[in-house]
């Protein structure tokens, strides 16, 4: 399981001490040249990298036209797609949309999608999730806040156990996970070794918001 903890710029030369990979947020590389120039650097030589949206951050996703010209530049080894916290239908439609404009140009930069799960309920997102894999996109994203106004701290892991149980061990090693963001650390202590192995990555802010 890789983990990035998303870090002010005065930790970005420290980074890679306790980073496993570089995670990006889309909307900073246009805003802040620092930013750009460092993850730049960082994702030339990374075997493994996240370009992220920043729907959380934003509210929404970055226009469709800034997230692919941000990931022709950087090449990241992975991209998540447009995606609406909380809204499954708007999420299905813009990340799947995405996907399909620039697939082409993703396969020749060699550049995984990532679909978002989002939704209010355990089936929602499961259906986020059949809709990915009829679509060719096999790395599926999770929430920390996966179900509004719950324990963030828990929901996810109980929607990770029971989708373990509705998919199966075979259709779940077929996946790759990210889990996005972590509200307490503590939340990893409630999975088994199992659960655990199917995680591939995850990215916090939570060390450093919990620091400060």
């Amino acid at each position: 399981m890789l983990i990035s903890h998303e870090i002010p710029k005065c930790l970005f030369e420290k980074s890679k001490h306790f980073n496993d990979y570089p995670y990006v947020l889309g909307h900073l590389i246009k805003l802040d040249p620092e930013y750009k120039e460092f993850y730049k650097r960082e994702l030339k030589n990374a075997s493994y990298s996240i370009l992220d949206n920043s729907a959380f951050e934003l509210g929404k996703s970055i226009p469709f036209e800034e997230l692919i010209s941000v990931a022709r530049e950087l090449r990241p080894t992975h991209l998540v797609l447009p995606d609406t916290v909380h809204d499954k239908e708007t999420t299905l439609k813009n990340s799947i949309n995405f996907y399909l404009q620039y697939e082409n140009e993703l396969e020749k930069l060699r550049i995984e999608p990532i679909g978002v799960v989002q939704g209010e309920s355990f089936i929602d997102l499961y259906e986020c999730i059949l809709r990915y894999v009829g679509s060719s996109i096999y790395s599926i994203a999770i929430p920390f806040d996966c179900i509004v106004d719950t324990d963030y701290g828990t929901v996810r892991f109980q929607f990770f156990r029971w989708l373990i149980k509705k998919l199966g061990r075979t259709e779940m090693g077929r996946l790759q996970f990210h889990f996005l963001g972590i509200q307490n650390p503590q939340e990893m202590l409630l999975y088994s070794d199992i659960e655990r192995s199917y995680i591939n990555s995850i990215d916090s802010s939570s060390p450093i918001l919990h620091g400060v």
